[in-house]
């Protein structure tokens, strides 16, 4: 080999002298100790800046909402607006693919790219078709999986597991519930009529159930829906003392 030549060739650097982020795509076992903590403190600081820079930019009822579950305390369910956001801050954009069709169900793969176009997190949403044979057929089986592998993909790929859930609001309808002045006079008229508020709730969450809607712990989580109705029963239970 001609002394021309080696001079043109880069010297091979030692494994201490190489990028940590390099290393770290081989083995992160592998790299010196002060690098390794140096490199797990950033990422961990930069988890926590990242969930809260999330937490300040989600506005309740529009990004996220709190159902209400029966005899337990549950994650805010995050909505789909709530994932475009979280896709908004972290630069990556949805590709949804069919994963898996037929006769029976259907299954939605979502990835989200970054701006290189790399694969940065996968999801998936599944659902059979008569869930919604009475309320949207097919069209609304496809929109829900649809949503269900993008929200999936989102919290993996934000790690938001620790903040958000999305499965109860893919298993039931949100729906607007009363308003204050509604359920004060719901209130009023119940305790005139001398009713038990706990019974009249039970009785409520029975129908909610009836008709598949979220169930209800409190009359203040009655869905608008039933209200005309309700109070109309109030003399039945008056009577039925």
């Amino acid at each position: 080999m001609s002394a021309q030549t080696a001079t043109n060739i880069t010297p091979l650097k030692k494994v201490d002298d190489l990028p940590v982020d390099l290393l770290l795509s081989n083995n992160p076992f592998d790299i010196p100790e002060t690098q390794f903590k140096q490199l797990l403190e950033r990422r961990a600081k930069n988890r926590i800046t990242f969930l809260s820079i999330v937490k300040n930019a989600l506005t309740e009822g529009v990004d996220y909402c709190n159902l209400p579950v029966k005899g337990k305390k549950a994650l805010p369910t995050l909505l789909k607006g709530g994932g475009e956001v979280v896709c908004q801050i972290l630069a990556l954009t949805p590709r949804i693919t069919i994963s898996e069709s037929n006769e029976h169900s259907l299954t939605m793969c979502c990835e989200l790219l970054n701006e290189h176009q790399q694969v940065v997190s996968v999801g998936y949403g599944s659902r059979t078709y008569d869930l919604d044979a009475k309320n949207g057929g097919k069209n609304k089986t496809t929109k829900m999986c649809v949503k269900s592998s993008y929200l999936d993909a989102v919290i993996r790929a934000g790690a938001l597991s620790s903040l958000f859930t999305m499965d109860l609001e893919d298993m039931q309808p949100i729906l607007e519930v009363i308003t204050s002045a509604q359920h004060e006079s719901l209130l009023k008229q119940l305790d005139n009529s001398q009713v038990d508020i706990q019974r009249f709730t039970n009785w409520v969450n029975k129908i909610c159930e009836s008709k598949q809607l979220q169930p209800i712990t409190d009359l203040s989580q009655m869905p608008s829906s039933l209200f005309s109705g309700c109070i109309a029963k109030i003399k039945s239970f008056a009577s039925a003392k």
